[in-house]
């Protein structure tokens, strides 16, 4: 069944690698990212199925307008992929309060916006899934990360409460990797701790596994939700 799927943070890593996947399914979809020119290539092998549009997440007004040109596009959203995230880490005692508001902004209340832009529409419907990537972080603390986790926690807790307050009617699913081997690390400020996190990362998941599973939650039968899934390297 071909769905209209709308994905943040979709110019690279995990959201680029998962448009890529979805696309070659057939799917419709609408790609956010602050940047849209790493996914002109691939608009241009599927241009009657893929929207790009530059959206920030931080910005509710650009969110909202994304949800609403998918929907005056393909005419409805049966799939969002709630992907856009960034990570600082830093001793709470000597970190940047700045990159804690940018956490905070992009990881919580960036992908809050993006829940809300598509929620009435699925709720009408009672059909939809959303799909929140969260971290192992969101199930541990780690030394140097505890913003990080905070809002990876924060992701977790807000997507039970949708499972609860809307089960009956659509489908939620939180998706945990553990490190990835993607860019990711490039957004940590504090160089020594960024080199450190390269070289971890290194060794992680690819961002095609990831997408893997996400393409696997959306190819579960309507009446089948994944709730939960954690996916971890083997070290």
């Amino acid at each position: 069944m071909i769905k209209t799927i709308l994905i943040t943070g979709a110019s690279k890593g995990i959201g680029k690698r998962t448009a890529e996947l979805l696309a070659t399914d057939g799917h419709q979809l609408v790609l956010g990212s602050r940047n849209t020119s790493p996914l002109k290539e691939l608009q241009a092998q599927y241009p009657d199925q893929i929207i790009l549009q530059d959206t920030d997440v931080t910005v509710k007004a650009q969110v909202m307008a994304l949800a609403e040109t998918a929907v005056a596009k393909f005419g409805k959203i049966d799939v969002l992929v709630n992907n856009a995230g960034l990570g600082h880490f830093d001793l709470i005692a000597e970190a940047n309060t700045d990159d804690w508001d940018q956490m905070i902004d992009v990881n919580l209340k960036g992908a809050l916006y993006a829940i809300h832009s598509v929620l009435p529409g699925m709720l009408a419907k009672e059909k939809g899934q959303i799909i929140n990537i969260a971290s192992v972080a969101g199930h541990h603390i780690f030394p140097r990360s505890v913003v990080y986790c905070a809002t990876k926690h924060a992701i977790r807790a807000i997507s039970e409460g949708l499972r609860l307050e809307n089960q009956d009617k659509i489908r939620i699913t939180t998706i945990s990797p553990g490190a990835v081997n993607t860019s990711f690390a490039e957004n940590i400020s504090n160089e020594n701790i960024r080199k450190e996190f390269k070289s971890y990362m290194a060794g992680g998941l690819t961002a095609n596994t990831v997408a893997t599973a996400i393409k696997q939650c959306i190819d579960y039968p309507e009446n089948v939700t994944m709730t939960e899934m954690i996916i971890r390297p083997k070290r």
